[in-house]
């Protein structure tokens, strides 16, 4: 997927991922993290984990309510990792999504929409 005139949006969403470490002679694990800078194309996971760079990497998103009477949208994708950082002790991993389970796709593009695509938000952005 391209990145080109695609909005990120500043979330700051639950996350689990399996990270598969097998090289480093490490198990399969579940680990957490949180999601920032989303778009419908890419993401960057802060955890406390180094994901390998060209790594395939399964996601489960966790998307806040809007209202507070509704429960978490799952979104559950594969992407690959283009590269970790450092960054204020943890690391920073840029991912890019290959592929969504189920609708993912449409119900991560319409949270986001419904979300940050408001009059309110767009005025916050040309605040800042």
């Amino acid at each position: 997927m391209t990145e080109a005139h695609v909005t990120r949006y500043p979330a700051n969403w639950p996350v689990r991922f399996l990270c598969d470490c097998k090289k480093q002679g490490k198990p399969i694990t579940i680990r957490e993290g949180f999601a920032h800078d989303i778009s419908t194309s890419t993401m960057r996971i802060r955890s406390d984990h180094h994901i390998c760079s060209g790594k395939e990497v399964a996601i489960m998103l966790k998307i806040p309510p809007l209202d507070q009477s509704c429960s978490h949208a799952l979104v559950k994708l594969v992407g690959r990792s283009l590269i970790t950082v450092v960054h204020e002790g943890d690391f920073l991993t840029e991912i890019e999504f290959s592929r969504f389970e189920d609708d993912g796709f449409e119900r991560l593009k319409n949270h986001l929409s419904r979300r940050f695509d408001s009059l309110f938000f767009a005025s916050l952005t040309r605040m800042a």
